[in-house]
């Protein structure tokens, strides 16, 4: 799957609108927000902290050398990647039973 599967998959799942893929890679933020109200999980916080929070909450591995750019030289801002994206994918899932 590409992000914007990914992306779209999300939503559907949490029932919230598809916020789409914004220029070059990026994920609104949209997503983690409604995803995190969704699951009843705190959305406050940077993309990468929303998406550790959703993955631990559902008792899945979340490696941020994998899953989002922290670990990257810059610290990479806020940006998680479509491994991540995935991991997500799979704890809503689990979560939503």
């Amino acid at each position: 799957m590409s992000k914007e599967s990914e992306i779209t998959a999300i939503s559907k799942l949490v029932g919230i609108p598809d916020p789409g893929r914004g220029s070059g890679s990026s994920v609104y933020k949209a997503l983690f927000d409604g995803t995190c109200i969704r699951l009843g999980i705190d959305p406050n916080g940077s993309m990468p902290q929303q998406a550790q929070r959703i993955v631990t909450t559902a008792n899945l591995p979340y490696d941020s050398t994998f899953f989002d750019s922290r670990g990257t030289p810059s610290a990479g801002g806020s940006t998680v990647t479509l491994e991540g994206l995935r991991q997500i994918r799979r704890a809503v899932e689990k979560l939503l039973g």
